[in-house]
Parts: structure tokens; C-alpha cells; sequence
């Protein structure tokens, strides 16, 4: 059943977005010889219209089996996915100066007919640790030979936030719950209008 959520869209700040444009162009140049795939768009992270995002935030304990999910398309056949990009931030305290406790995050790999082709989990601060704000990270996984369409799902469970663009929605990005997918979508306070989101997930392969 489609859920259509009400959220307060907002502008990242510079601060925020200052970590994730460099890790943006590390990611970049250490992929060089790899495809990335985006279903967002495109433009530098710097210049997007970001806020980061809980599926516990909405859904409560239910959120702990909810996957922000992004379909892409293989641009062969049998084109090897190695790898996945995610802007996320596990969050800090400048009060204390502390990181939140390690909570596993799950990803999963699954083709058009949504059947799982692999699944990994890993703690948060592995890869989404920072005192400024999102990291893109990029997380390896074993090789996977993928023809036409292809879905990666990321499960935050409350372990950190991932971001998501209120503007430009291609609508490839979805929510996965209960074995369906239902479009990423969301009904503005402001004006009321439902607006169509993009995760910042990414494929990376060859």
C-alpha cells in the first residue's frame, strides 16, 4: 500500500554539505575506471536540495524493516556491480563530543522481479562517521553480473540518516516494505503538494 508521509522539506546547510562535496570528488576519482550509476540529479552536492532522512523517523519500530530503495538499469548485459554509494551521517553530539553507539545498517541487491540477489550489514560508523555532517561513502560488495533492471535497497533501522533531494524526483526511488515497492513521495507542509524524492544511493561497477 502506498504511504505517503508528511515531512518539512529544508536546505541544507553549507556546513552540511561542505563533507559529503568532498567525499563526493574522493569517490569520484577513486572510481575512474568505474561506471557510476545515479538516479538523482547529478548536479554537485553542494547545490542540492538535501534533507536526511529516518525510516524510524516516520514509521517508528516498523522502520527497522523498511529499505529506501533506487532502481537502476545495467548499461550492458551482464554489466559487474562492485560497489554502493550512499550519502549518509551517522550523527554527532557537539555538546559531548561523541559519536552515537555502532548499529548495523543493512543493504540489499535485488533484481526486477525484487528477487534478493545479496545482502550485507555492517555498523554505521564504518563508513558514516563525521563531525560535519554526510559522508558519501563507498561500500564494496562481491561482483555481481546484472542485466537490465536492478533495485539496491539500503535499511538505515535508525543506525543514521540518509539524504534525500525534494527537487527534480526521477521517480526511481521508492520505499521497499512488505516484499512491494512504493514510490518515494511526500506531502509538503507548506504547499500541500506531494513531491516525488531522490535517495542518494548509487551503483558502481563495470
Amino acid at each position: 500500500m502506498k504511504n505517503t508521509l508528511i515531512i518539512i522539506a529544508a536546505l541544507c546547510c553549507a556546513a552540511l554539505c561542505s563533507s559529503a562535496l568532498a567525499a563526493d570528488k574522493a569517490a569520484t576519482t577513486s572510481a575512474a575506471q568505474l561506471t557510476v550509476l545515479k538516479q538523482d540529479s547529478g548536479i554537485n552536492l553542494s547545490e542540492m536540495n538535501l534533507t536526511m532522512y529516518s525510516a524510524i523517523d516516520d514509521f517508528g519500530i516498523n522502520g527497522l524493516s523498511i529499505g529506501e530503495a533506487v532502481k537502476f538499469t545495467a548499461p550492458k548485459a551482464g554489466w559487474k556491480l562492485k560497489g554502493v554509494q550512499v550519502l549518509g551521517w551517522s550523527g554527532y553530539n557537539n555538546t559531548t563530543k561523541t559519536f552515537p553507539a555502532d548499529r548495523n545498517f543493512l543493504i540489499e541487491i535485488r533484481d526486477k522481479d525484487l528477487n534478493l540477489l545479496y545482502k550485507y550489514a555492517d555498523a554505521q560508523n564504518m563508513y558514516f562517521i563525521s563531525t560535519t555532517g554526510p559522508v558519501l561513502s563507498g561500500i564494496e560488495i562481491p561482483s555481481i553480473a546484472l542485466t537490465g533492471d536492478f533495485y539496491i535497497v539500503f535499511y538505515d533501522r535508525g543506525a543514521l540518516a540518509i539524504a534525500m533531494e525534494s527537487v527534480k524526483g526521477s521517480g526511481n526511488s521508492y520505499f521497499f516494505l512488505n516484499g512491494q515497492m512504493a514510490p518515494a513521495e511526500f506531502k509538503l507542509t507548506k504547499n500541500n503538494e506531494t513531491t516525488k524524492v531522490n535517495w542518494l544511493i548509487r551503483a558502481v561497477g563495470q
